[in-house]
């Protein structure tokens, strides 16, 4: 057989050209076309990222009531569309509408008050001027009359003030051997609660002893066996000690408490004995300002006659002299009426706002949805009847991986499909990038520390908002494909 290779030598050097091995063309048209295919690919998604782990979020109003009360008329129906202030749902309002008729009428009774608290108060600072004139020359008078006469019980009142410093004195001292004995009582008590304490502590720890000491006996007959590991039966062995060790300390400690009780004791027996005395002194201190007093009373009967003129004078004096203080009174009395008046005015208000509470209107523009409430239901305040869903303020959620929001930043223009609408668009800019994964935020995020750990490409959420007005109405949780233009499209 002919050697091919050969002849084709031997025909390339008898025509003087070399032979073309065909077989290299083939290497080299796979790696032209696979980077005409990456050209492509590399114009086709260059500058832009897409995906489709995306829906369209919104807000979800909840509708609660802020009373108590009976439901009586039920306003919409569940996906019905509403304006803000339509009404939604109106409680009973009788028991509220009668408590607004209650405060009103306090009010009105209130500034009655009011008004005849400032008449007072203007009759007395108009007529008690010239009777207080009077009344000062009457009184001064009668007390030129009374000044020789009051040097003669002067004396016998020194004698009974010092009487009666000394028997306030001998309150103060029964008053601190009360209170000393009361604390030493308490001591006790605290000393005996701490007593039993440590006897609990002696018994719980003795019991756990008793424990520790058969694990450790288990424990060395198991080793013994070669069923546990000698590591085990040192920990048993050294619990053991720990529990032998609170046994001892739980002992001192009740041996502790017992001092402190019969030092409690001591200290109540010698607070007892000061509190005999100091009755005692009060006693003698109470006698000897009954003695005083007798004097002082000896002297008030010589006083009698001159006194009696002093007190026609200060009796025609007193309703004159006292017109600062009925005036002070009368104007304390019309503050007080005033801030009555004004506590009846803000629950007027109050009342009136609570009444306003039973009327649910939509605080915003949306459509009913989740409406559990029930015609005849009673309500409590915080309690949720149903929700309103606004669809004129939705924006986009897309969770991209994090190795597409490498430059990305706010203000990108977006484009989002949405799956309801197919070949429909929406214009729309990136407005914020999420600050963690959504891992991180999941009732249970993942922990690397554990030893486990399996590299998962990461989320991280990108809220798109739109830039122009929807021609439909999106609603939260349709899912969308979302494109963002990172090359500066």
């Amino acid at each position: 057989m002919i050697d091919e290779k050969a002849m084709a030598e031997q025909q390339a050097q008898n025509t003087g050209r070399p032979r073309i091995k065909k077989r290299a063309f083939v290497p080299i048209a796979v790696i032209f076309l696979m980077g005409i295919a990456a050209l492509g690919y590399w114009l086709s998604t260059g500058g832009k990222v897409s995906t489709d782990d995306a829906q369209v979020d919104g807000n979800l109003v909840p509708i609660s009531s802020r009373v108590s009360g009976y439901v009586s008329n039920i306003a919409v129906e569940d996906n019905d569309e509403v304006g803000q202030g339509h009404l939604l749902v109106q409680l009973d309002q009788r028991d509220l509408i009668e408590k607004v008729a209650q405060q009103q009428a306090d009010l009105a009774t209130q500034r009655a008050q009011a008004a005849s608290a400032a008449g007072q108060q203007s009759l007395i600072g108009q007529t008690a001027p010239a009777g207080a004139q009077q009344a000062g020359a009457a009184v001064l008078v009668a007390g030129s009359n009374m000044n020789a006469a009051q040097k003669q019980i002067l004396s016998a009142q020194d004698q009974a003030n010092s009487a009666e410093a000394a028997v306030e004195a001998a309150r103060a001292a029964v008053a601190g051997a009360q209170a000393d004995l009361e604390s030493a009582a308490a001591q006790v008590t605290a000393a005996q609660a701490s007593v039993k304490a440590a006897q609990a502590d002696v018994g719980s720890a003795q019991a756990q002893a008793q424990k520790t000491a058969a694990d450790a006996a288990r424990y060395k007959t198991l080793t013994e066996r070669g069923a546990a590991s000698q590591q085990q039966l040192e920990s048993a062995e050294a619990a053991n000690t720990v529990a032998q060790e609170n046994v001892t300390g739980a002992r001192e400690r009740v041996s502790s408490a017992q001092a402190a009780l019969q030092q409690a004791q001591a200290h109540q027996r010698s607070a007892q004995t000061a509190v005999t005395q100091a009755r005692a002194r009060l006693a003698s201190a109470k006698s000897a300002a009954s003695q005083a007093r007798n004097g002082v009373s000896l002297a008030r009967t010589a006083y009698a006659t001159a006194q009696a003129q002093l007190q026609q004078a200060v009796a025609a004096q007193s309703g004159a002299t006292t017109a600062p203080q009925q005036l002070t009174v009368a104007e304390a009395q019309r503050k007080a009426a005033l801030a009555r008046l004004a506590q009846s005015e803000a629950n007027l208000r109050g009342a009136k706002l609570q009444l306003s509470y039973t009327t649910i209107n939509a605080p915003v523009d949306g459509v009913v949805s989740q409406k559990g409430v029930q015609l005849g239901q009673f309500v409590q305040p915080g309690e949720q009847l149903m929700s309103l869903v606004p669809l004129r303020d939705v924006w986009v959620t897309a969770n991209f991986k994090e190795t597409q929001i490498t430059q990305m930043h706010t203000g990108q223009k977006a484009i989002v499909s949405v799956d309801t609408y197919p070949g429909r668009d929406f214009e729309g800019i990136v407005q914020s990038i999420g600050a963690a994964t959504g891992a991180k935020f999941s009732l249970l995020p993942p922990e690397n520390a554990t030893g486990n750990f399996v590299k998962v490409v990461q989320r991280i959420p990108v809220k798109i908002v739109f830039t122009k007005r929807l021609p439909v109405d999106l609603r939260p949780g349709q899912s969308v494909i979302a494109t963002v233009y990172v090359g500066g499209r």
